[in-house]
């Protein structure tokens, strides 16, 4: 299919740093690794800005299951909640509603579904006995008592199939597969496509980034969007546009509900309909409409006065259609590069695990077949998108709502295929589909019975059957199903457990900006971080939160952060509450020991975590904070020796070293000119390597004289052994904010190796956070770096 002059095995090279583009990398890196395949992807820099919530289905339930992925960490980090059913509510006529659940309703009988014996016990007189179809659904009664897919402490059989989906938070995702990805050896890339450069046979040979890199490869699968720059860009490949009653999507952003339900909420509304989307740290509502009868404006108060919410809303346009051949010569596009089906059923990820599974299906090999293997993987994801689709605009054509939406909605020339599948259902009573598809035969009848769209007879092989014992076997399953959904903990209690409880109604605390998770919300994307945060919380007393972003030639570092707790907070025995939290944390018996006969005499506690390259680490730091205020207020004592501020131990959990101790003194200066004096004197110490952290620290001083309005409390750290030397600048007195130093501080990242963009990104996320602390130096492994410090507030 590849043509190449080169006898080693294949180079696959990925476009694209979304969910397609890691999904991608992440499943052929690990199924071709036998085979030698070498996976690279090319991706920009994640954008500034909110987030958005996706809704998925049980093929990707599975897909994490398949992979071996653990559930409990990838929820934590993704901010995700169970997603057993929908719930339609004034969707087909106002005052109706019906639920959708995923998995089986009840087992098949002598191999056919429950559907059909309902129908015939309906059709006997006995409609009250019978009961609605989603009735025998476990997820169905689960949803609706607000349960999760399992016990509290304990899996379960639905745990085990799968048949069930998540709400989770779009950038989280990008983030945990890019790292799963990277884990396994895939090759990632930073930069943007700027052209194609093609080989000798006319195939794309490589790419061409903006910074001039050169990116070779032999495949290419292009996620990169709808820009769809291989596939559609450069290769030229049409579009086929299909159609949908919307073409624009508002969201608005609110907190989290307390109630945390585990299904996604649809409503019809006369101009369109919304969807509601339970995270862990928020709900997102989702409002789809068309703009040509409803200007963005008043879509945008339609959904505020729906949800009752004043916060920013973000619109976008809505595409519908596909590329009519999504593999050409050795492009192979995937995502909403290849194909876009409305939101309505959560397709997007069972896409792309369909490309993932037909790409392999038909997986190329050097020379042999590209043509038949084309075909055949268009023929097979055309045949998918479609069913997709066909099933979105079943849900628009079985309505009886009179508005100008819902009317055009119906009045689209229906599919032949659909319309070939209703009129055989109405007449025969069942649903032939040719194969297995993204909605299945009982999804069919889920949408049919919710619409009140029953056929005229059940299906002849059951109608003519004896069915004397259908109303017993329909009750008893139906009872098993009710008994299996009452054995499920409430879903709140899961995500408690999981994420933390829900802050109780108060005046907000802006913590962080809207577009990165807000305060120890964030610290729940790892177990280790997740641990941290329950301890805290267990106090139930105040403390002080902040974030932070290391800079290195490493790279950067930005799951960092730091939760306060004043002496007071500890309780009457602050000795034994630190053990036990250092405890908690696997902090070493003398360490923990140490720490606690010095807490009685000091004044602040502080706990930090952090994940970087090898691995979560914590940290304890004790603070003597009434000392050093009496002392730099009080008499100057030009000569005295340094004044110890923190004694701080920093750990790996089930680590086989003992902790590093750092000890932070304050050096007696107060004005600038002994801060650079003091600057000066450790950069000597640092070599040439140090001088971006040491013009960042002269940087920031100026700064805070012409702009700042209180005083610079300078910090030196040291670590006994060890290289460790640094400053530490605080400068939460000066009224600052991070888009004050934004210049120097991307230059400073800059100058350490980190790429522009990328120190651009992550500053921008901060850019109205107050600037707390500015760090720099030499540390342990004896690289330069520099730490920012900022987002200081109170829970």
């Amino acid at each position: 299919m590849f043509r190449s002059e080169r006898s080693a095995p294949a180079r696959l090279v990925v476009a694209g740093g979304g969910p397609a583009g890691w999904m991608a990398a992440l499943y052929l890196k690990r199924v071709l690794r036998r085979a030698g395949w070498t996976v690279t992807l090319v991706g920009s820099a994640p954008a500034a800005g909110a987030s958005a919530a996706l809704a998925t289905r049980p093929a990707f339930t599975r897909f994490l299951k398949g992979f071996g992925i653990d559930e409990a960490i990838f929820m934590r980090r993704c901010a995700a909640t169970y997603r057993l059913a929908s719930r339609y509510d004034d969707w087909f006529a106002e005052g109706q509603g019906h639920w959708h659940p995923f998995g089986a309703c009840g087992p098949r009988i002598a191999g056919r579904d429950l559907f059909h014996y309902w129908m015939k016990l309906r059709g006997e007189g006995a409609e009250d006995e019978a009961g609605s179809y989603a009735d025998y659904a476990p997820q169905a009664l689960m949803a609706a008592e607000g349960r999760g897919p399992r016990p509290l402490a304990d899996r379960s059989s639905l745990t085990e199939s799968g048949d069930y989906g998540y709400h989770l938070d779009r950038k989280a995702l990008v983030r945990f597969l890019r790292e799963l990805a990277l884990s396994e050896g895939v090759r990632g890339v930073t930069g943007r496509v700027r052209e194609i450069e093609r080989n000798l046979y006319g195939d794309v040979g490589a790419l061409i980034l903006d910074g001039g890199q050169t990116i070779e490869g032999d495949i290419f699968l292009d996620c990169t969007g709808a820009a769809a720059q291989l596939i559609g860009t450069a290769l030229g490949e049409a579009w086929v546009a299909g159609s949908g009653p919307g073409d624009r999507v508002a969201r608005l952003s609110l907190p989290r509900s307390p109630e945390v339900p585990p299904f996604t909420a649809y409503r019809g509304r006369a101009e369109g309909w919304t969807a509601s989307l339970p995270l862990a740290d928020r709900t997102e509502h989702l409002f789809v409409y068309d703009s040509r009868t409803t200007p963005p404006d008043a879509a945008a108060a339609t959904l505020r006065r729906a949800f009752d919410g004043q916060a920013g809303i973000v619109d976008a346009e809505l595409r519908h259609g596909r590329r009519a051949s999504p593999w050409q010569r050795n492009v192979v596009a995937m995502g909403a590069a290849a194909r876009a089906v409305e939101p309505l059923l959560g397709f997007d990820l069972d896409l792309v695990l369909a490309g993932l599974e037909t790409f392999l299906a038909y997986l190329p090999r050097q020379g042999e077949g590209g043509d038949v293997l084309r075909r055949a993987y268009a023929a097979r994801l055309n045949r998918f998108h479609d069913d997709a689709a066909e099933a979105v605009a079943a849900h628009y054509v079985l309505g009886r709502r009179s508005e100008p939406f819902w009317a055009a909605a119906r009045a689209v020339m229906i599919p032949d295929r659909l319309a070939d599948r209703l009129d055989l259902y109405e007449l025969a009573g069942h649903v032939a589909l040719s194969e297995e598809g993204p909605f299945s035969e009982g999804d069919h009848y889920l949408l049919f019975s919710g619409a009140d769209f029953l056929p005229r007879r059940p299906f002849a092989p059951v109608d003519v059957a004896d069915g004397r014992e259908i109303a017993r076997l329909l009750a008893s399953i139906r009872a098993q199903s009710a008994q299996i959904a009452g054995a499920m903990a409430p879903h709140v209690r899961l995500m408690d457990a999981l994420h933390g409880e829900a802050p109780v109604a108060a005046p907000a605390v802006r913590i962080a900006a809207a577009s990165a998770p807000a305060g120890p919300a964030a610290l729940r994307r790892t177990p280790e971080g997740a641990r941290l945060a329950d301890l805290v919380a267990g106090l139930a007393q105040p403390f002080g939160y902040e974030r932070s972003v290391k800079a290195s030639p490493a790279g950067l570092q930005t799951d960092r952060f730091l939760m306060s707790l004043h002496r007071a907070s500890l309780g009457l025995t602050p000795e034994a509450t630190l053990d036990r939290l250092a405890a908690g944390l696997g902090l070493p018996e003398r360490e923990r020991a140490e720490a606690a006969g010095l807490i009685g005499g000091a004044d602040i506690l502080h706990l930090g975590y952090e994940d970087g390259p090898s691995g979560a680490l914590y940290k304890l730091y004790i603070e003597w904070s009434s000392r050093t205020d009496a002392a730099w207020t009080g008499v100057d004592e030009t000569g005295a020796e340094p004044m110890l501020v923190h004694r701080a131990y920093k750990w790996k959990p089930g680590g086989a070293h003992p902790p590093v101790v750092t000890l932070y003194h304050w050096p007696r200066v107060r004005g600038p000119e002994e801060i650079q004096a003091r600057l000066n004197r450790m950069a000597g110490a640092w070599g040439p390597a140090g001088a971006p952290a040491r013009d960042t620290a002269h940087a920031i001083l100026r700064l805070a004289q012409e702009r700042g309005r209180g005083a610079v409390h300078y910090l030196e750290a040291r670590e006994e052994p060890g290289l460790r030397l640094s400053y530490d600048l605080n400068l939460y007195a000066c009224g600052l904010s991070v888009a004050d130093a934004e210049p120097l501080l991307g230059q400073a990242f800059v100058d350490l190796g980190v790429p522009r963009e990328a120190a651009a990104m992550v500053l921008r996320e901060r850019l109205q956070e107050t600037l707390g602390h500015v760090a720099g130096g030499v540390g342990r492994d004896g690289q330069p770096f520099v730490t920012v410090y900022s987002g200081v507030a109170g829970g």
